[in-house]
C-alpha cells in the first residue's frame, strides 16, 4: 500500500528545495550543463537585443526547456547505469549511455534549429 503524500505548504516547500538542490548539482556536476547555462544566458540577451515577438520567445524557452530537461535525463541515466554496475564496464550499459546522450544531442540540433529560424529568418 502506498503512503498518501502530505500536500502541505510546508512538504510542496521542501519538493521545490529538493528540485532546485537538484539543478544546483547538475550545474555543479556536468560541464554540458554548465555549457547549456552559458547558451542559455546568451539566447535570452540576445531576444532581449533584438527584440523578438511573443510566439518567438515561446519557441526558445521551449528549445531551451527541451536541452536542460533532456540533459537532466541523461544525467540521472549515466548516474543510475553507474550504480547499478558499480562503475564496472558492461556493453548494455555503454549502450543505454550513448543513447541517453543521443537525445541530448538531438534535443540541442534541434534548438539550433529554432535559434536559427527565431535569429536568422
Amino acid at each position: 500500500m502506498t503512503q498518501k503524500k502530505n500536500l502541505s505548504a510546508k512538504s510542496r516547500g521542501k519538493s521545490f528545495a529538493y528540485a532546485f538542490n537538484g539543478l544546483a548539482q547538475l550545474i555543479k556536476q556536468e560541464p554540458n550543463a554548465r555549457i547549456h547555462a552559458i547558451v542559455t544566458i546568451a539566447v535570452i540577451i540576445a531576444g532581449f537585443a533584438k527584440h523578438i515577438n511573443r510566439w518567438q520567445w515561446v519557441a526558445l524557452f521551449f528549445a531551451i526547456g527541451l536541452v536542460w530537461i533532456t540533459e537532466a535525463l541523461n544525467t540521472c541515466i549515466e548516474e543510475l547505469c553507474n550504480f547499478s554496475c558499480e562503475n564496472k564496464w558492461h556493453p548494455a550499459i555503454k549502450t543505454i549511455k550513448d543513447i541517453s546522450a543521443a537525445a541530448v544531442l538531438i534535443a540541442a540540433i534541434v534548438s539550433v534549429g529554432v535559434g536559427i529560424i527565431v535569429f536568422f529568418c
